[in-house]
């Protein structure tokens, strides 16, 4: 019977192995406490040499993580560098910007005051205007200026800028006014030398003002400076015209002082002429 029952025992079901099973728990777990109270710095000993052991393998595997956390930090900082680059570029751009308006009104600033502090014949009516010029016909001897009957701006009234007389008013409007260049060859204006006192008139021409009515044995001199005179009652006298050149042929011809792409800024004035100049030649 009881060699039955220990068979029985012994013969293996699922109650037999879960009583192995909890058996060895328990011893394990006894031996565990015993080594735990007993053999505390044989464990300590153990537990270093397992980690020292285990160390380099430990380095192994964590390289690559390791590696793909370094190439992902690379990747973001080149992306937030591209960003930081773009952010940069923009500032940049805008100080730019910036900059150029400062430099344009410190230009602007700089013509004004040259323009005002010109000398030229009293008068009562000083306008400060802007040359409006077409692109498309930037070598025009005609310009119009923003300035007009608002102004008091009158025919034939002398537009000049910092180096001297640009032209003249033929045609004024509400708002605008258009100036015959002195360029133009139906511009004619009477002037003299300013050292010599020769009298006589300029002509418009492509490059140079053409000397016309030159009085004869008159002796003009190369760089002599040439004004305007009131001589026939249409300019007042001392309006810088330009200076006295030879031109390739030996010829004396006048070399413009002012030129409508020296400034954008320009000044016009009124006097009371003895006469008014005829406008139907320009016709």
């Amino acid at each position: 019977m009881r060699k039955r029952s220990l068979s029985r025992f012994l013969k293996p079901t699922q109650l037999n192995y879960e009583f192995v099973e909890r058996f060895l728990v328990l011893l394990i777990s006894m031996i565990f406490l015993i080594v735990n109270f007993n053999y505390k710095e044989e464990q300590r000993y153990l537990r270093n040499y397992v980690i020292d052991f285990f160390s380099p393998i430990n380095i192994v595997f964590m390289i690559p993580g390791t590696q793909i956390n370094n190439l992902r930090a690379w990747i973001n900082n080149m992306v937030n560098l591209k960003e930081i680059n773009f952010e940069l570029k923009n500032e940049l751009l805008e100080m730019k910007n910036v900059l150029n308006e400062f430099y344009q009104l410190k230009v602007e600033n700089e013509e004004l005051k040259s323009l005002l502090n010109l000398q030229i014949p009293q008068t009562t009516n000083k306008v400060v205007s802007r040359i409006i010029l077409d692109p498309s016909d930037i070598h025009s001897s005609r310009v119009f200026i923003d300035v007009g009957l608002n102004e008091n701006i009158q025919v034939n009234s002398p537009v000049f800028n910092e180096n001297g007389l640009l032209g003249r008013v033929i045609d004024v409007r509400k708002k605008s006014s258009e100036v015959l260049m002195l360029i133009d060859p139906k511009s004619s204006v009477p002037v003299m030398t300013d050292t010599t006192k020769i009298k006589f008139f300029v002509e418009g021409g492509k490059n140079n003002l053409i000397i016309k009515h030159l009085p004869e044995n008159s002796i003009i001199y190369e760089n002599e400076l040439v004004i305007s005179t009131d001589v026939s009652g249409y300019f007042k006298q001392g309006i810088i015209v330009g200076k006295v050149l030879k031109d390739k042929t030996g010829k004396y011809v006048v070399l413009p002082s002012a030129k409508k792409t020296d400034s954008v800024y320009v000044m016009t004035v009124n006097y009371e002429m003895k006469k008014k100049l005829p406008l139907e030649k320009l016709e």
